[in-house]
């Protein structure tokens, strides 16, 4: 408790001078009796209730020197102090990673800190409030809230998104709201590095909230599996980050049955690789471990066994720009001599215009021109049909000089001046029907775009999409011909949909999930990042401070007086009574 204005302590004096008026009146006043019987009754009364009678007689005393201290009181201002947040704003960061699941005390860490959020609200004491999660794209979920009803509803609302933290961006994100104001900055998460703060701020303190207590975590760092000769090869890593020895059940299955199950001893700060072969061939494999510790979501693995072509051989005839298209998009590559493309063994992609392969080739191929007939004059602009190899690429606007002959019997989906451009073979074969340089194409963003879609198409298998981070966002050429596409998990659970040629993003939570339009259905997982895995106590620190003494106080100051004046209010209301009861005339 303090005062605002102690210089008015000097009208101390008025309730003074009235007790002063009051020491040296009449104390006494005649009382006049008929008899000694009213007499010995009025001592009586006098007896049995001194202080009534006292007060009674001296109501308008106390009444009067009550209110007096009372105005006093008011005038120099008293108040409380009650604790409240530094700066002339209040900022909140928010981890909303996976890692910030881990359980410490029966409760998960992210709880913890919303209801740290929650207690420390009631200290904002009005100030502009800012609320922002973590993420490859942070958000800002509230913007200069004084709201403190909204301010909770948000925080209540606050959900784990399981993607990494990016603090790096999540930070340079928060500096857009310091201006030149005060700032207090909260950061809540697992564990934050001082190192990764942007300390060049002299107004802005930064207080970082992380994880109290150690916690045990042993993960599937890895797991993996190869399809072979005589079965399936399987290869598992799981990482114990504890100081003690840990015993761990490891479980394979494929979705139907447990393959493996093995009891498996961890020695502490070890990782232990096991590998497993000849396993019975399914389209996945799920790994799990049984295992007591304060994190769950790195206790599984899935992993979908298809093939993934990922380079791309390219026969060294093909123009330049063929390269330069699929070098621009970080695609592994490697150029072979015309004739040594038949002798192509390796697992890869095949770019080239040796037509004669395309009924010899195991796997589709992309072949641009063809070596076996004469090309034709077109004159026209390019047509196409709603095909996956579409979705990025816009070819209305390329240039076409000449085109070879169409193949009978293939899929057509681009042509020009009526005759085929662009088919794709029953085998899945992409076939472009003219060299690059009887084209503008290379000149056009659309082409190394189309060269994506394809060597997406080629590599890709029919069922598995692939593998995604949490809330990854990433452009697939899925291709329907309703145009549309429904997320769900494997419990046909229904989730979300995305256009045809909209941005792909994954669900949040790492799993397992289906992907469907119409009859058409692909699978893909979720998959927690290596950093997620990797579980350890963070520090709580305070760094930086405001440069003003006003705002490095970190109290609110509740002012007294409203509630004085109501007491002086209803004092003059009794004193009055009293006065009239009495009769204002002696």
């Amino acid at each position: 408790m303090g005062f605002s204005q102690l210089p008015y302590l000097w009208t101390a004096i008025f309730p003074v001078v009235v007790l002063l008026y009051y020491f040296f009146r009449k104390k006494y006043r005649k009382q006049s009796v008929s008899s000694t019987l009213f007499w010995e009754e009025v001592m009586k009364e006098t007896r049995a209730s001194p202080y009534l009678q006292h007060l009674q007689k001296n109501a308008l005393f106390y009444l009067q020197m009550l209110a007096m201290i009372l105005l006093v009181l008011a005038l120099i201002q008293p108040y409380w102090k009650k604790e409240a947040l530094a700066g002339e704003q209040v900022i909140f960061v928010v981890d909303t990673s996976a890692s910030i699941e881990v359980n410490i005390n029966n409760t998960n860490l992210f709880d913890l800190h919303k209801q740290e959020m929650l207690d420390m609200i009631e200290q904002l004491s009005g100030k502009p409030f800012t609320l922002i999660t973590t993420g490859n794209e942070p958000t800002a979920v509230l913007k200069q809230e004084t709201n403190i009803n909204h301010i909770k509803n948000e925080i209540n609302k606050l959900e784990v998104t399981y993607e990494d933290e990016a603090f790096s961006k999540t930070l340079d994100f928060a500096q857009s709201f310091f201006q030149t104001k005060d700032t207090s900055v909260y950061v809540f998460t697992d564990k934050l590095d001082q190192q990764t703060l942007p300390l060049h701020y002299e107004n802005v303190s930064w207080n970082v909230i992380g994880q109290p207590a150690e916690v045990d975590n042993i993960s599937i760092k890895r797991f993996g599996a190869t399809k072979m000769k005589n079965g399936t090869s399987a290869l598992v890593q799981i990482d114990n980050q504890t100081n003690e020895e840990q015993n761990a059940s490891l479980t394979v299955s494929n979705g139907e049955k447990d393959i493996i199950k093995e009891a498996v001893i961890l020695p502490p700060r070890e990782t232990v690789t096991l590998s497993f072969n000849e396993l019975e061939e399914a389209s996945f494999l799920k790994a799990t471990i049984d295992v007591s510790d304060d994190y769950l979501l790195d206790n599984e693995m899935v992993v979908f066994m298809q093939d993934q072509l990922s380079k791309i051989y390219i026969d060294s005839s093909l123009h330049t720009l063929v390269r330069t298209a699929f070098q621009s998009l970080g695609i592994e590559m490697s150029s072979i001599p015309s004739e040594q493309v038949s002798l192509v063994k390796e697992e890869g992609i095949l770019a080239t215009n040796q037509f004669g392969l395309i009924n010899q080739m195991e796997r589709p191929a992309l072949f641009i021109g063809r070596n076996d007939v004469t090309p034709i004059e077109v004159n026209g602009n390019v047509q196409t049909v709603e095909h996956p190899l579409f979705s990025f690429a816009d070819l209305s606007d390329i240039y076409v000089s000449s085109v070879y002959p169409g193949v009978e019997g293939y899929s057509t989906i681009a042509t020009v001046d009526n005759k085929p451009f662009i088919q794709v073979s029953p085998k899945g074969d992409v076939v472009v029907l003219s060299d690059i340089q009887m084209t503008d194409w290379p000149l056009s963003p659309s082409f190394p775009l189309f060269m994506w879609s394809v060597k997406e198409q080629l590599s890709n298998s029919n069922l598995y999409l692939g593998t995604f981070t949490p809330n990854e966002r990433k452009p697939q050429s899925l291709g329907s011909t309703t145009n549309e596409w429904e997320i769900y998990t494997m419990e046909d659970s229904y989730l979300y949909s995305i256009e045809n040629g909209g941005a792909f993003m994954a669900p949040r939570e790492p799993g397992v999930y289906v992907i469907r339009s119409g009859e058409k259905e692909k699978y893909f997982t979720v998959a927690l990042s290596q950093k997620e895995k990797e579980i350890s106590k963070g520090a709580s620190y305070s760094i930086g401070a405001q440069k003003t003494d006003k705002q490095s106080e970190n109290h609110e100051q509740f002012s007294l007086v409203p509630f004085l004046i109501v007491l002086l209010l209803l004092l003059f209301v009794i004193e009055w009574e009293v006065q009239r009861r009495r009769g204002f005339t002696s």
